[in-house]
Order: C-alpha cells, then sequence, then structure tokens
C-alpha cells in the first residue's frame, strides 16, 4: 500500500445525506447559510450532523454568523466504530461534491504524537459526524484546511487531556467545529423518559432537556453539563466531544444559542426523536 498520507478520503453520504450534484448542493448551502448580519470572529462552534434536511437550517445558522476561519479543527463522536482515546485521519485531503478540504498535515502529526491520540484511517471510513461539516466549511471558508478528529472512550480525565492537546490549535484563525447533536429519544437509543404514545409529552418534554443541556453549554460549564448528563441519563451522541469543547475554551467563554429544532420538526415520529442545537463561542475581543 503506499503512503496514507497521499490519499484523500472519498465522501459516502453525497445523494443520501446531502445533494450528489454539486450545484444543487452548492446552492442549498448558500440558503441555509445566508447571513444579514456581520459575520464575527469565533472560538467554537457546536453544530448538529444530521441529514441535511433535517438539521441544516440549524448548522446553517451558526456557520453564517461566523468569520471564516483558516483552519478548521472538527472534533467528532465515533458512531461506528468503538475504541479508546482519539483518533485523526492521515491523508491530504477529503473530498465532497464541491471539491477537495486539504487536511493540515502539520496539525494531524502533532496531534498523532499525543498520548491517547492515533491516526487512524479506518475509524474515518464510515462517520458521518465530520463529513456532514464539510459542505458548510467548504461554502463559508473556502480554501480552509481541516484537522478532523474523532473521539471514542475517553477514561477519568481523557476529556481534559484531549482538550489540552488540542488548545496549542486555536490561534486566531483556527476555528474548534464540534459535531453533536442534542438529546436521543427512544428505545432504539436507550432513553425512553415518557412512552412514546404521548406525542405532547415526548415534544414537551424533549424540548425541556435540550433547554437545559445548551444552557449548561452556552455557560462553558463543562462540570455542570456533565452532571447535568449524570443525572438525567439524557443520551448525547457528542457527549465526550462537548465536554472536550468546553475544556478547551479560554477561561470565562460564554457561548450563544443561535438555533435549535428537533427531527420532530422534518419527521413527524415520536419512537425516535433526535434534537438539534447550535452555540456560537465568540472570540474574545
Amino acid at each position: 500500500m503506499s503512503d496514507p498520507l497521499l490519499r484523500v478520503k472519498e465522501a459516502h453520504l453525497a445523494g443520501r445525506w446531502y445533494p450528489a450534484d454539486a450545484t444543487t448542493l452548492a446552492s442549498r448551502l448558500r440558503e441555509l447559510t445566508a447571513s444579514n448580519g456581520t459575520a464575527r470572529r469565533a472560538t467554537a462552534l457546536l453544530v448538529p450532523h444530521g441529514p441535511l434536511e433535517q438539521s441544516g437550517a440549524v448548522a446553517g445558522a451558526a456557520y453564517a454568523v461566523v468569520a471564516p476561519p483558516r483552519r478548521a479543527v472538527v472534533l467528532a463522536p465515533s458512531h461506528l466504530v468503538s475504541f479508546a482515546g482519539a483518533c485523526v485521519l492521515p491523508v491530504t485531503g477529503y473530498r465532497t461534491p464541491l471539491g477537495v478540504v486539504g487536511v493540515d498535515g502539520e496539525a494531524i502529526a502533532a496531534l498523532a504524537r499525543v498520548d491517547g491520540v492515533r491516526a487512524n484511517p479506518a475509524v474515518f471510513m464510515r462517520e458521518h459526524a465530520i463529513e456532514v461539516q464539510l459542505p458548510f466549511l467548504q461554502t463559508r471558508a473556502p480554501g480552509a484546511t481541516l484537522v478532523p478528529v474523532l473521539v471514542g472512550k475517553l477514561a477519568p480525565g481523557g476529556a481534559a487531556a484531549l482538550a489540552a492537546a488540542i488548545r496549542p490549535l486555536l490561534d486566531d484563525e483556527t476555528l474548534l467545529v464540534v459535531s453533536s447533536d442534542l438529546v436521543h429519544y427512544g428505545r432504539r437509543h436507550g432513553f425512553l423518559p415518557v412512552p412514546p404514545t404521548d406525542a405532547a409529552a415526548v415534544r414537551a418534554t424533549l424540548r425541556a432537556l435540550d433547554d437545559e443541556a445548551l444552557g449548561h453549554i452556552a455557560a462553558g460549564d463543562a462540570d455542570a453539563f456533565a452532571g447535568w448528563a449524570d443525572a438525567t441519563g439524557a443520551t448525547i451522541c457528542g457527549r465526550q466531544v462537548i465536554d472536550v469543547m468546553l475544556r478547551a475554551l479560554p477561561p470565562g467563554a460564554r457561548g450563544e444559542c443561535v438555533a435549535r429544532a428537533s427531527s420532530l420538526d422534518a419527521v413527524p415520529e415520536h419512537d425516535a426523536v433526535i434534537g438539534y442545537g447550535a452555540v456560537v463561542f465568540p472570540r474574545p475581543a
């Protein structure tokens, strides 16, 4: 096999989670990221990673208000492969219908030298949480490079250690993009605080839980967020990556929730519901 750093990762969700036609995709992304205000510099974003027609408007609301970065560190949970620690993607680029996003090889190499982080392209092959962010980045920040990081199971103290490894990358031209949905409801997600037969209760309960989660996240309080998640048992796919983000932010950082929704807004299926939220952490003046 040739040197893995010579390879380009190909998209696998085009035509399923978002349009495969470049013109159609570009037009849709321009609509979703259109902004009437002045873009602001940000340290980090929390954005969802559902199919474009379910969570794209929420994600787009965050990307729309952020000044284009030179580099994006995209931190996401691993949904399909179980592993300890974190993995980086050792390739030179990641292709979508909008073209190839260049991967920052130096940043990848630096992270791969950190204890608990390793280069492993296999865990990225079918993962969706990073890929769905790329068309947004290509639309808002053409030419920005990518640092893709997938997070598996973190040992106690692992979130703080990974945050410490990522923090040096967060210079004035780098945006930390944390890809996570909010509360997952239903038997398939292992979280059923109210019966699915009561549609009104499902909607109200999940709205309240998402509000609580977003409140702790926007407050920049990693310990409060972790304590809330433990107390409620709420299933959030990116719980650990949100924890890493909150610990990587500058002291006193506060975020703003710019959009929120749920899968119920697109698909009225009360047996399985996923919450979506977008939080922007402005860069300190």
